[in-house]
Formats: C-alpha cells, sequence, structure tokens
C-alpha cells in the first residue's frame, strides 16, 4: 500500500468515528436531555409546578383528578401555587376557576378573586382573575360551566376570539357550544335562560360574573350577592337556584 493510499485510508477510518459518535451523541440527548423532557412537571409539588392543568394532562396522560401546583410569571408574583384540577370530562386538563356554594359574601371584586390559596369543590372560591393566564391560547381555549352537580346543567364551550374572563362588556358571543349538560333554551334573544355568550363582569342587578346581556334580567349568572338565591339564578323555571356552580378553563 502506498503512503498516499494509507494516509487516505486513515482519514477515512477518522471520518467514520466522528460521524458514528456524533450520531450516538444526538441520539443520547434525545432520549435523554431534550427540552420536552426537561419541561414535564407534574405539578404534585410546588417544586415541580406547571402552568396549568392542561399542561400537565399533556405532559402525564394518566394524571388523575386532585390538587396540582402551576407557576407563571404573571400569577401570584411567580410563586408556585395550588389549583383544584378535573383531569376527567372531555379528556381532562380542566383548572376549576370558580365555586359558588352560597351567595353570602360575594361582591363585585372578589367574583373573580376569593379564597384564591384554598381551591374547593365545596367551599367558595374564585380565582377567575388569573384565567386569562391559564387558558391554553388566546383564543381557541375553552371553558366549562357547570350547575347542581359535576357535568350538570350547563356544558363546555370554545371561545373563538382573543376574549378575557375578566372583561366588563357583553359582546363576548362568538363561542362555540361543543358539548350541553341538561336541556335549557340556548339563545341570544332569550335572555330566560344561559345566553351563548361568554361570562363577563357587570354590576347590573348584582350579577357580578354572568351570560346574560345586563339590560335588565339576569339568568345565566355565575356570581351574584342577592339573597333570594341559594347561588345565582341560572335557568328560569327548569333550573333556577342551583345549590352550586362550577367554572373552569382548559
Amino acid at each position: 500500500m502506498s503512503i498516499k493510499l494509507k494516509y487516505y485510508f486513515i482519514l477515512v477510518v477518522v471520518i467514520f468515528n466522528l460521524i458514528t459518535l456524533h450520531a450516538q451523541r444526538n441520539l443520547f440527548s434525545t432520549n435523554n436531555f431534550t427540552p420536552i423532557n426537561r419541561d414535564k412537571l407534574d405539578g404534585l409539588t410546588a417544586a415541580t409546578a406547571s402552568s396549568s392543568a392542561y399542561k400537565i394532562k399533556q405532559d402525564f396522560p394518566n394524571a388523575t383528578d386532585g390538587f396540582y401546583w402551576i407557576r407563571n410569571d404573571n400569577i401570584n408574583g411567580g410563586v408556585a401555587f395550588q389549583i383544584y384540577a378535573d383531569m376527567t370530562t372531555d379528556g381532562g386538563g380542566w383548572t376549576l376557576l370558580l365555586t359558588n356554594v352560597g351567595y353570602a359574601g360575594w361582591t363585585y371584586v372578589n367574583s373573580i378573586f376569593r379564597n384564591q390559596t384554598t381551591p374547593s369543590l365545596s367551599a367558595n372560591y374564585s380565582i377567575v382573575q388569573w384565567a386569562d393566564y391559564i387558558k391554553k391560547s388566546a383564543s381557541g381555549f375553552q371553558y366549562m360551566m357547570e350547575a347542581g352537580a359535576r357535568n350538570s346543567w350547563g356544558g363546555i364551550w370554545t371561545a373563538n376570539q382573543a376574549y378575557s374572563f375578566v372583561a366588563t362588556v357583553n359582546t363576548q358571543t362568538d363561542i362555540t357550544r361543543n358539548t350541553t349538560w341538561g336541556t335549557y333554551t340556548y339563545d341570544i334573544s332569550n335572555t330566560g335562560s344561559i345566553q351563548p355568550r361568554m361570562p363577563w363582569r357587570t354590576t347590573a342587578n348584582n350579577g357580578f360574573l354572568t351570560t346574560d346581556d345586563g339590560s335588565g334580567n339576569w339568568w345565566g349568572t355565575l356570581v351574584t350577592d342577592r339573597s333570594g338565591w341559594v347561588t345565582a339564578p341560572w335557568i328560569e323555571g327548569t333550573y333556577p337556584s342551583p345549590a352550586i356552580i362550577y367554572y373552569w378553563v382548559r
């Protein structure tokens, strides 16, 4: 073998070894150190707080209903806080925003922020103020409303525009009802029921968080302080005063 051919052979071997080593490193990195894996936080402790129930469900499909920790720089000064998550309904990934078990103590202000560090399915609670940072996208996010019991007298909706959970206008009507629980009239002109409008903030008739238009009626309301109702006026005639109302986001 000539010296020139020998050097050529050595060069080929070196290049082959370098390519093999690079491929092995890429394989190792892909399997063990990708950002996707590093970002998979289960939310079971404050140290492993994720960003929402939806994110936890995406990363951990077997996650079950219960309490989790989430964190967002725009919420609670960036400090992790606890939420309650529904990981079952319609595929799961729902963060509880509000529980209303009774009219007492509700105000326009705390209808979106009450007992925020103690999420509960059985006591008055609200983190609606934080919902815009928890929803999965600016538009195309979903919300769920229930009354009387879980998966009852309400449904699941998709917001088709960049709507806000703390809006103070009644124009958030570009929504799609995906799932319905219970039988009730559902029409923008019918003010005696849940209307096709994303809940908004108002002081009209003390319906602090409502799907109604605010023009004098107040059915389809999630929060009020009026003592004439157990919780809030929901569906006229059919289901006027549920014992509990839930509101969720994903």
